[in-house]
């Protein structure tokens, strides 16, 4: 089968799927005993018996050279019309939801790590001769040490567990003996719920974690590590697929302490397999329970199958809201999406992702983003209002013989100054200056400040033809943006820029500005290039 048609675990099953369909098709009359034999008919009448595993065998059977052509026509018909992309919105946990589950999570992980604690401090005084022998921690020690050690219990040839064991299990069962090493299926599903809690991650990524193989601030035999470094695999993501996140252990309830945890939970579980001949690094490991299809691939199972460790979740969320605990229904994507939307910052995608995908369809934070994004555009409106005094007269180009008396009409201006705004005889580099001796960040005497703050200034007077020197100097200020250091930044031109941004929102749109740009002469670009250097301050 080609790599191309999927990921492993997508490959069995439609293996599985293959096996299905071989033996259906066999049974038809005809039957279809080769790729030739199956026609348009025969494909219909399987999919109308399958029709939930068409998709994937389709895929499989397009790739087969020999199918009939008629046959690859039908394969390659559209079941229905895809319709565009709409914005579906989602409901995820409140804040309250999310910390109830956060908590069982954890409370089901700690549990599980001190109850496996103990039973392994158990075997190990086992193992150095300190318990009288005899004793039921005797007994107890002597069994923990053979399920450390061979993954299962005494058991006579035929497959019975040998009477000592079966009466030393007997209370809690074969699984209950197992639990005392080794965690749970569903114990398992809770740290997976943790870990998305904490990281928001898809569960793609929390089925494929390995050990944490660097330690940013620790040997590897470090006991008590306050960073564990975490590499992630992320296929859907090809570019930026592989990455690392780094949890940091700053005591309960970070993500450092509900790593250290999940591994010291599932320790023993990797101990016995290496015991066995089949080490592993995988972070989630359990023992398989045993019913079902047996013990054909080991004894031990990791969660290459996200559906698996998905059924773990829901097996946990059932038996922890069985106890009474007060949970909403948990599933990891409803999991990962409320992290994200809550914590609102990218967790393995981009910030577009992020606002598009998670942000803007969480109908929570729709919700309480409308006040806040409501006071925010007024108090913009209004820091514009305040901050910009220039005032601006877009008609007058003075290129047009009533220039001045526009300016005039719109500044209460006397007609003479109006005149010399229009004639370029009162400009700076920014605009034009109606009262250079009485400005207002000067106490007396003409105005010594930069030009800069001409935008501040109730004095200053823009034109039509001033805009495109104007754009330019935001083009300016962006490009010194990223030649400095954020500090100087905020200290010396952050607030220019801003003003600069609030003018231009307010009198130019967007898509006008690259023509204003291209207006720009030479001698101008110089002067701006000039102003930002201080070289035109007094």
């Amino acid at each position: 089968m080609p790599a191309r048609t999927g990921t492993a675990p997508t490959r069995r099953r439609r293996f599985d799927h293959i096996g299905r369909f071989l033996k259906i098709v066999g049974a038809f009359d005809p039957p279809v005993t080769s790729v030739e034999e199956l026609t348009p008919e025969a494909w219909k009448s399987w999919k109308a018996r399958r029709a939930a595993a068409t998709r994937d065998l389709r895929v499989v059977v397009r790739e087969l050279p020999s199918l009939r052509a008629d046959t690859r026509a039908v394969l390659d018909q559209r079941r229905r019309t895809i319709k565009p992309k709409t914005r579906t919105l989602k409901t995820g946990f409140t804040q309250r939801e999310m910390h109830a589950v956060r908590t069982a999570a954890a409370r089901t992980v700690r549990a599980a790590r001190l109850r496996i604690a103990e039973n392994t401090a158990l075997m190990e005084r086992w193992r150095s001769g300190q318990i009288q022998a005899g004793t039921m921690d005797w007994r107890w020690g002597e069994l923990l040490d053979q399920l450390s050690r061979t993954g299962d219990v005494p058991r006579f040839p035929s497959g019975p567990t040998r009477p000592a064991s079966r009466a030393l299990t007997s209370d809690g069962g074969f699984m209950a003996a197992c639990a005392r090493l080794w965690p749970y299926p569903w114990e398992i599903g809770a740290a997976a719920v943790l870990l998305i809690c904490h990281e928001s991650w898809n569960l793609s990524v929390v089925k494929k974690l390995q050990l944490p193989q660097q330690w940013p601030n620790a040997d590897e035999n470090d006991p008590d590590p306050a960073i564990f470094r975490m590499d992630t695999d992320k296929k859907r993501r090809p570019r930026l697929r592989f990455n690392s996140n780094n949890l940091v252990n700053a005591g309960e309830g970070t993500a450092g302490a509900a790593m250290k945890q999940i591994i010291e939970m599932t320790d023993q579980a990797r101990v016995t397999m290496a015991n066995m001949g089949t080490p592993t690094t995988a972070l989630l490991v359990t023992r398989k329970l045993p019913r079902g299809g047996g013990y054909k691939k080991g004894l031990f199972r990791t969660c290459e199958d996200g559906q698996l460790l998905g059924s773990w979740i829901a097996d946990w969320s059932q038996r922890t809201k069985a106890e009474g605990v007060d949970l909403p229904h948990v599933t990891a994507r409803l999991t990962r999406h409320t992290a994200q939307a809550l914590y609102g910052r990218a967790r393995n995608n981009t910030d577009a992702v992020n606002d598009a995908d998670y942000l803007m369809k969480d109908t929570t934070v729709r919700e309480e983003s409308r006040t806040v994004v409501e006071t925010g555009l007024t108090a913009a409106m209004s820091h514009a209002f305040d901050q910009v005094k220039m005032r601006m007269v877009a008609d007058a180009t003075g290129t047009e013989p009533h220039d001045a008396e526009l300016v005039a009409k719109h500044t209460g201006l006397p007609r003479d100054t109006a005149a010399d705004v229009v004639a370029g005889q009162l400009q700076t580099p920014v605009a034009s200056c109606t009262d250079f001796d009485h400005s207002p960040f000067t106490p007396a005497g003409p105005c010594s400040v930069s030009f800069l703050l001409c935008l501040a200034c109730p004095n200053a007077l823009a034109t039509g033809r001033d805009l495109p020197r104007i754009v330019y100097l935001h083009r300016a200020l962006e490009t010194l943006r990223s030649a400095v250091s954020g500090s100087v930044w905020q200290a010396d031109w952050a607030a220019h820029h801003m003003r600069v941004s609030d003018f231009l929102t307010t009198h130019t749109s967007e898509s006008a500005r690259p023509e204003l740009l291209a207006q720009v002469a030479e001698r101008d670009r110089h002067l701006i290039d000039r102003m930002l250097d201080r070289r035109l301050d007094s």
